[in-house]
């Protein structure tokens, strides 16, 4: 403890010197002096906001800043109208008509038309990835205009009709307007040009409550549109290199929002009632190796059932980088208490078995499996006679050769509920012949191959993770909305 506030002191001194100089750039980015400002320390600035793919949740917070939906969702998960003022949808479930409000402005002052919003539909569906638009797919002829075969105009059932923007689809879809609030949805004229943000920030028009008012790979400044609005009056978004700067600058009160804050300051900012956590689909595994009869699987439980052991008393309930999964896949269906509560009964079961001597663990270099596996050997070492060798690697975890010297791997991966077959898909490189064949039969439906790789003892979940975000004094207001971006505009 005493190490990390004499390396903490001696980051404030350097960063505190170096942001004498960083803060007297030409433009200004991060050196306005209104109290109608704040700073947003993030480790990314995108330059590409044409396509949602590569954009992390925070660089969609941008996103949002600069643009709006023809719905959102707000803080409390309610589906709101913004660009439109009503929907009504046909009987038949697969016509959606959107008025079309007349009291909304580019940022240039123009008028934002039903022409505009059929427009930025025509261009999302060419230059968005499918994957992400699978909603908007779903329209009558969209698919076919991507892929070339109408043209949008006579083929697309995306039209302007007297002031509403009406869409018909294939058929009826229950998640098409909760699919709609997205980010990807929101509208942004001359899509193509959102390709490359700072060189073409200054020529673009914007829907949203913010625009750009100077932006490189360092520094992004937002300014409000609406100058009469409660909003804040500018946002500088500034790089930092890692959540360690991050924080020294906050400490300084040069950030008044970081994400992700180390973690012996979250504690702290929780106290003080200045973080939110929010939970997200990032998630870690472990891959318990049979070794070729040497671990059976008496063994394999026995060692998950410690390893389980050891993150529930060395994180607890009230940590806030993650949750234990408790042994459930994804984070929702630990609410699905019989089948789990019966999972946890058969960990329990003892029988005996050869222990090793040792155990090793294989990971991807990361500040998460780094605290895991730390956690792990430490308790091994105070509650068995095992102990824990592990090492850390970076691309090379994709060697099927390196990874069978190993007795586990972590296994870091997405856990989306909607989105089953990714993270099983993941899975598939360390699953056995019988595993795979569950997997290639499971038709959408994975509960028979979930059961069996837990039975095995073979691939098994261990934590979902949080992301942390801390706000100053400064700030007495701040909002996430229902897709987990926070809401600039809310911000007081």
């Amino acid at each position: 403890m005493k190490k990390y506030f004499i390396l903490m002191s001696i980051t404030l001194i350097f960063v505190s010197f170096c942001l004498g100089f960083v803060y007297k750039d030409d433009d200004k980015t991060v050196s306005d002096d209104s109290v109608n400002a704040f700073t947003y320390g993030v480790q990314n600035i995108p330059e590409n906001l044409r396509t949602v793919t590569n954009l992390s949740i925070r660089d969609k917070d941008i996103l949002c800043a600069l643009s709006k939906g023809l719905i959102e969702k707000d803080e409390n998960d309610k589906i709101i109208s913004v660009l439109c003022s009503e929907i009504t949808q046909s009987s038949d479930g697969i016509q959606y008509e959107f008025k079309i409000r007349d009291d909304i402005y580019w940022s240039d002052g123009s008028k934002i038309t039903c022409d505009d919003i059929v427009t930025f539909f025509k261009e999302l569906i060419k230059e968005e990835d499918e994957n992400n638009i699978q909603a908007l797919l779903d329209v009558y002829g969209a698919k076919q205009f991507k892929d070339g075969k109408v043209t949008f105009m006579t083929g697309v059932a995306i039209t302007n009709n007297d002031g509403k923007v009406v869409m018909r689809l294939n058929k009826p879809n229950k998640d098409f307007i909760n699919e709609l609030t997205k980010p990807q949805y929101r509208l942004r004229k001359n899509i193509l040009m959102w390709g490359d943000m700072n060189k073409n920030y200054n020529d673009l028009v914007y829907s949203g409550d913010y625009k750009i008012e100077s932006a490189d790979n360092q520094n992004m400044k937002l300014v409000s549109v609406k100058k009469d609005s409660e909003n804040k009056e500018i946002i500088n978004i500034v790089k930092d290199e890692n959540t360690e700067l991050s924080m020294a600058a906050f400490e300084i009160k040069q950030r008044d929002i970081i994400i992700d804050p180390p973690e012996s300051e979250l504690s702290k900012l929780a106290e003080e009632k200045k973080l939110i956590t929010l939970p997200i689909n990032k998630s870690t595994y472990v891959y318990i190796s049979d070794k070729n009869g040497d671990i059976p699987l008496a063994g394999r439980r026995d060692i998950y059932n410690n390893i389980c052991e050891a993150l529930s008393r060395f994180y607890g309930d009230d940590n806030k980088e993650f949750e234990l999964a408790e042994c459930s896949y994804f984070r929702e269906d630990k609410n699905n208490l019989t089948n789990i509560q019966q999972r946890k009964v058969n960990l329990n079961k003892k029988e005996e078995w050869s222990e090793p001597q040792i155990l090793t663990i294989l990971a991807e270099d990361n500040t998460e499996n780094r605290n895991l596996c730390r956690a792990i050997e430490q308790w091994f070492k105070d509650n068995t006679h095992i102990t824990i060798r592990y090492s850390f690697v970076k691309d090379e975890i994709n060697d099927e050769e390196l990874r069978n010297r190993y007795d586990m791997v972590l296994i870091n991966s997405e856990a989306d509920s909607n989105n089953k077959q990714r993270l099983f898909n993941g899975f598939s490189n360390y699953m056995s012949d019988s595993e795979k064949d569950l997997f290639n039969k499971a038709n959408g439906n994975y509960n028979l191959l979930e059961e069996t790789l837990f039975s095995d003892y073979s691939i098994l979940p261990l934590a979902f993770y949080n992301e942390n975000i801390g706000f100053s004094d400064e700030i007495s207001t701040l909002k996430i909305d229902g897709n987990g971006n926070i809401n600039f505009s809310s911000i007081k």
